[in-house]
């Protein structure tokens, strides 16, 4: 097969493209890269959100609005890098906290006001302890402030608090930051339930992999992004339940598929052409051969995408 990139170009810029990429997702009409999620408003690369409205790389959220980089929250606002918090407004890189707002590193803390830094602490307001019957009212002064007279009180405060090099909680032998009960991780970020992974972002429950963004429960994946539920395959984009596939786009529950372009159920196509078993190995090691002569296997032919 003589020159599969521009054939495979020929073929992308042919057929139809989605105007928006939601998979297995209900009343999410005006936002983007979302999976699973129900009732999603304005969001954009999410993941199992529900009731949410202005969120951006966030998952597995329900009832919160103006989040980025916010995971397993609940009834919260405008929050950046926050995990597993509850009724929180106003938190940057804060986990498990519940009933806390305008904190910053914070941990475990419930009945928090402006602070930073704390640990397993209740009932304080710019990080210092209040009694349970003193916090109700000290906290409703505090919050009659401006909100640049707070943010004055928390810069203070996050001056006198440790800096964390690199956040990475219940993991082992990882590097990266931003990274969640994973498992010999080099070079990830913003990752949870990684195992033997290495130049990862944003990716969940991925195993065997490497050159991944924004992808979910895969595993042997290379050089691909934005899809979920694959197996054994590389250089794929939103794409999902496809094995042993490489050089796919908008593909759903394939295998054995090369150079292909939205399609459904095929196993065996190569530019989206039916072949059988036999003719299609014989014809993609052909292809592979050439791609490498010219130096271009082993990338996502940039020049396509």
């Amino acid at each position: 097969m003589k020159n599969f990139p521009a054939q495979y170009k020929i073929l992308i810029d042919s057929s139809p493209h989605l105007s928006t990429h939601n998979y297995m997702c209900t009343n999410c009409d005006y936002s983007d890269q979302l999976n699973e999620c129900k009732n999603a408003y304005i969001c954009f690369n999410g993941y199992g959100l529900e009731d949410c409205m202005y969120t951006f790389d966030s998952r597995w959220n329900r009832d919160c609005a103006d989040l980025s980089y916010t995971n397993k929250c609940e009834l919260c606002y405008n929050c950046v890098d926050t995990e597993d918090s509850y009724n929180c407004d106003y938190l940057q890189d804060c986990e498990h906290c519940t009933d806390c707002a305008n904190c910053y590193d914070c941990f475990g803390c419930t009945n928090c006001f402006g602070c930073a830094g704390l640990r397993k602490k209740s009932h304080n307001i710019f990080n210092t302890q209040y009694e349970q019957s003193e916090y109700k009212k000290e906290r409703e002064k505090a919050q009659q402030l401006t909100p640049k007279e707070i943010a004055a009180h928390l810069a203070a405060l996050r001056l006198g608090a440790p800096v964390v090099a690199m956040r990475i909680r219940r993991s082992e032998n990882c590097f990266g930051d931003y990274i969640f009960d994973s498992k010999n991780a080099y070079y990830a970020f913003k990752c949870h339930e990684l195992e033997d992974c290495m130049y990862m972002y944003n990716s969940r429950g991925m195993k065997d992999s490497v050159d991944i963004g924004m992808m979910h429960k895969s595993e042997l994946i290379y050089d691909s992004i934005e899809a979920t539920e694959n197996y054994n395959c590389n250089f794929i984009y939103w794409c999902a339940n496809c094995t042993d596939c490489e050089y796919i786009m908008y593909c759903f529950n394939c295998d054995y598929c090369f150079g292909c372009f939205n399609l459904k159920h095929k196993k065996y196509h190569i530019l989206n052409e039916p072949y059988k078993p036999a003719e299609y190995k014989a014809k993609v090691e052909e292809i592979k051969k050439a791609l490498q002569a010219n130096n271009n296997y082993r990338n996502f032919l940039p020049d396509i995408i």
